[in-house]
């Protein structure tokens, strides 16, 4: 979009705003008097129900004896911030499009210490059970919130909820992802992502709060346009030929098909406060499948196994997981001990489990406990373990008060089933690897000084038998195969985070963080050295919170280094050397507002780029966001 234009598109829109604004009338108090006759309320004079008649809180919470209730945010701060990079600090890479595969920029440890089925790329795009949201509602809640993106990208979202009476609620919410491609766009509504989330929930207590149940249904299936990055002619291999307005994509046909479900239930029974009983079940499917129409003249598969005109490739896993535990309270301290079984069960379309060398069907045993001191979200110590019958376990502990924050975790995990073993149309492997061992020691501080916050704060990693994707220089066969280090990796993270208040409405905040990498095996990750991001704003809130504005600029920036690329077949982020991705400054320009029961945003993404030739890179051979204008709006009732 033309820069003019968008400044012209703002400067209307803030005329309409300011209007808006003047058509405000704030009514006077009157004093109350006694009512005669009807016992109806009259709304239209008092508005009795809003965002604090209406909280809600999360299963950890009541599991973990950790009461605490939320009201519906309004706050306009950051409204902006809807693309799922942004939303994450800019901490995750993605293809340069909202609700393609994404992976986090540095090393995580896993959740999970069993069996996975190692495809994460949407892992972002699923939210679980342990993100449901359940609420108290004194009248009907509803959110409908539209995002109208640049070039056809837009998201819907839409909440419900009511309570059926005052121990039993109810609620339902949709988010849908329907993305235009960006590159080689044909029409309005040509796809690059589908994505339709959903999700049923209810909760119910007795009387007496002895009982509480809580249960909710997930389901979400989330379809993807790869394209396999920008085809390139031999004698032009420089990055402006990624930029150009004829630019062709290797893949026209392939498509990734992910699809999860998930039905949830938690139940507990207080017998007193020191002892409580309660039991949770999962059933879990993930199906993923990669589909192309493949060209034999394109240099792009390396490799063909399954002799077919048509590539299908299939895996799903599906598991049934039950968890019983006791709980309670002694004082400030807090305990859980449970146990927990998993039948799982994983297939592959092109390969049997005979033929594997280990089982794909089977039950895990765990057992685990969790342990709190104090009971409070500023100042306490917690420490929780969980052992695998076979040898894996996750430990970790953190301590926190109001000025000082320490986390120590160690995790032994099973290999996921892609990196064990693989057999599908374009790959083969079968791997003999063991259980990676992944530990994290993070300490800091938070200093507040007047309107300054300062959080300096640093981090230790050591990976042991650590597995990765990685691409091997060789002409012919397999490029991209995964791989276990013989060595340690040692992962050492220096971040500062800063924040600013200053003249009462202005605000100033950035994030920084060096890392370094050593090791025998450091060839393993690959990090940027330096990775900054800052943003100036103004913010006021008026007329008794009816009317806010937050108004400024965003900014990221990274060192240059060899971002991991992109395998659409597997599905899988992967190490490579002969791409390097280069510093560039992303300024995104934004406007946040709320009037009364209305929130909306203006974002121009990427201003540099109007004044630029070519764009960035966040990950190798795909054009990041190019520069573009979104908007969006949301609206809640509460009646």
């Amino acid at each position: 979009m033309d820069f003019k234009k968008v400044v012209l598109i703002l400067t209307g829109l803030s005329l309409v705003v300011n209007i808006g604004f003047s058509q405000i009338v704030v009514p006077e108090e009157k004093e109350e008097t006694e009512r005669i006759g009807s016992g109806i309320l009259d709304d239209s004079t008092k508005q009795v129900y809003g965002p604090t008649t209406s909280r809600f809180t999360y299963e950890g919470n009541i599991k973990y004896n950790n009461p605490q209730y939320w009201n519906i945010d309004t706050t306009v701060l950051n409204l902006h911030r809807y693309q799922y990079v942004a939303r994450e600090s800019n901490l995750y890479q993605d293809l340069g499009n909202i609700g393609t595969a994404i992976s986090p920029i540095y090393p995580q440890l896993p959740h999970r210490i069993g069996a996975t089925s190692g495809f994460t790329v949407y892992d972002m795009y699923y939210e679980g059970p342990e993100e449901v949201r359940y609420f108290d509602t004194k009248s009907p809640y509803t959110m409908f919130g539209v995002i109208w993106g640049g070039e056809g990208r837009a998201i819907t979202d839409a909440k419900y909820s009511r309570n059926i009476d005052e121990r039993a609620n109810i609620g339902f919410d949709f988010k849908g992802l329907f993305i235009d491609k960006q590159i080689q766009r044909v029409r309005r509504g040509d796809r690059h992502v589908e994505g339709i989330y959903y999700r049923g929930y209810g909760s119910y207590s007795t009387k007496n709060g002895k009982y509480t149940l809580l249960a909710n249904f997930i389901r979400n299936r989330h379809k993807v346009d790869e394209y396999g990055g920008i085809l390139l002619e031999s004698d032009d291999l420089s990055r402006a030929a990624y930029f150009d307005e004829n630019r062709q994509t290797i893949l026209t046909k392939a498509k990734t098909d992910e699809l999860r479900t998930n039905y949830h239930l938690y139940h507990q029974y207080k017998l007193n406060d020191f002892i409580q009983l309660y039991h949770s079940f999962d059933r879990y499917k993930q199906q993923n499948d990669f589909l192309d129409e493949p060209d034999t003249t394109s240099s792009f598969y390396d490799f063909y196994e399954v002799d077919s005109s048509a590539t299908k490739d299939r895996s799903k896993l599906t598991y049934i997981q039950n968890e019983l535990g006791l709980k309670g309270d002694i004082g400030k301290t807090f305990y859980n001990f449970y146990y927990k079984v998993r039948k799982v069960d994983f297939k592959y379309k092109y390969i049997n489990e005979d033929t594997l060398g280990f089982d794909t069907d089977y039950l895990e045993n765990y057992a685990g406990f969790n342990l709190r001191f104090g009971n409070d979200s500023v100042s306490y110590i917690s420490a929780y373990g969980e052992y695998l019958l076979g040898g894996e376990y996750k430990l970790g502990g953190e301590i926190r008060n109001r000025w000082f924050f320490g986390e120590v975790a160690s995790v032994k995990y099973t290999p996921a089933y892609i990196q064990r073993a693989y057999r599908g149309s374009h790959d083969v492997w079968s791997n003999d690897f063991d259980s990676p061992i992944s530990s994290s020691l993070r300490a800091g501080l938070n200093l507040k000084l007047g309107p300054v916050r300062l959080i300096p704060s640093a981090e230790y990693m050591l990976l042991t038998n650590y597995i990765y994707f990685k691409e091997y220089d060789i002409t012919e066969g397999q490029r991209v195969l995964p791989t276990q280090t013989s060595g340690d990796i040692n992962v050492l993270k220096g971040q500062l985070d800063l924040n600013i208040d200053f003249l009462k409405v202005f605000n100033f905040n950035t994030k920084l963080i060096y890392s370094n990498l050593s090791g025998g095996s450091s060839e393993a990750v690959s990090i940027p050295e330096l990775f900054g991001n800052a943003q100036i704003s103004y913010h006021e809130i008026l007329l008794d919170g009816n009317l806010e504005w937050q108004i400024g600029f965003d900014l990221h920036m990274r060192s240059e280094y060899y971002a991991q690329a992109y395998d659409p077949i597997t599905m899988q982020y992967y190490i490579q050397d002969q791409f390097k991705v280069e510093p560039y400054p992303v300024w995104d320009v934004f406007v946040n507002a709320k009037i009364n029961r209305g929130r909306f945003f203006l974002k121009y993404n990427n201003i540099v780029r109007a004044f630029r030739p070519t764009g960035y890179f966040m990950t190798p051979y795909y054009p990041a966001q190019d520069d573009i204008f979104d908007f969006g709006f949301s609206w809640s009732f509460y009646d």
